[in-house]
């Protein structure tokens, strides 16, 4: 038998078959994230709302928060061998592998709420650039079948300052949806210049240029240190968004939260700063 393999074991592809295989491996690598759908709800002009761990984990706060507070289900997990290979140790010892989670939650009508929310947390990003690339392109096919015309990342904005009151920065994949914003009046600065790394721009930028996963999207920043944990800079987001999205979220914890972090961010400052000096 005659096998396809020059004498290095490298696989000798016929120039006719190159986009198949090109195809089959595109299609064995996406396949390495995978999709639980525990559920498919039934969701009416649904908007995604993605918060992964990043800078000051301002989005992550920021998202969990409403999971918590909107009283959200879960309708589909993520596992990848693009995220870290680690398990979490839960009550009483238990493991569980690492995963990305997608909830959903129905608009109330009677508190004006106009659109269904699907909101995407998770333990990690992916751990290297294709990574990235390939679990956004599957938040995007996620998003594609529910029917999400429209995404907002969050994230933070690393500034090394401690800001009194963070202030909120955006870019979106849209000029429209970036002057829709600047006429509702929300205090958000645009502008050019820098980069916004992982799934908060990635889901941009294959949202902008793949063709039938084409989503308008927009990234929300808050001004952070970068060094510390930051739920102050996520409530300023939270600020802005929910008053976007039309809905009302208690703010309690995490103003709870951000100034019991505060105090700590501005402990660990003056004992570095003492530090120093001591040198």
């Amino acid at each position: 038998m005659n096998f396809p393999f020059n004498y290095n074991g490298i696989e000798i592809i016929p120039i006719k078959d190159i986009d198949f295989y090109i195809y089959l491996s595109n299609k064995l690598i996406m396949d390495a994230v995978i999709i639980n759908m525990l559920k498919k709800p039934e969701l009416k002009n649904p908007v995604m709302v993605c918060g992964l761990p990043g800078i000051g984990l301002v989005g992550k706060i920021a998202v969990d928060h409403l999971v918590d507070q909107l009283k959200t289900e879960k309708f589909a997990e993520l596992y990848s061998p693009f995220l870290p290979p680690q398990v979490i140790i839960e009550g009483e010892g238990v493991v569980r592998m690492v995963k990305n989670e997608f909830h959903y939650h129905k608009a109330n009508s009677d508190k004006g709420e106009k659109h269904d929310l699907i909101l995407l947390v998770g333990d990690f990003q992916g751990i290297t650039p294709d990574s990235q690339y390939h679990i956004s392109h599957k938040i995007l096919e996620v998003a594609n079948e529910l029917g999400v015309r429209r995404i907002f990342t969050l994230g933070g904005l690393g500034t090394g300052d401690l800001a009194k009151t963070p202030r909120v920065y955006g870019a979106s994949n849209n000029i429209g949806l970036i002057r829709e914003l600047k006429d509702g009046g929300y205090d958000i600065k645009f502008r050019g210049g820098g980069g916004i790394f992982g799934a908060s721009g990635l889901l941009l930028g294959i949202g902008e240029i793949h063709g039938e996963l084409a989503i308008d999207a927009v990234c929300l920043m808050g001004e952070t240190h970068g060094q510390f944990v930051d739920p102050k800079s996520s409530k300023s987001v939270l600020n802005i968004l929910t008053r976007i999205l039309g809905i009302e979220v208690d703010m309690k914890e995490l103003t709870k939260k951000a100034k019991e972090s505060e105090k700590e961010m501005r402990d660990i400052k003056k004992m570095i700063s003492m530090e120093k000096q001591a040198i």
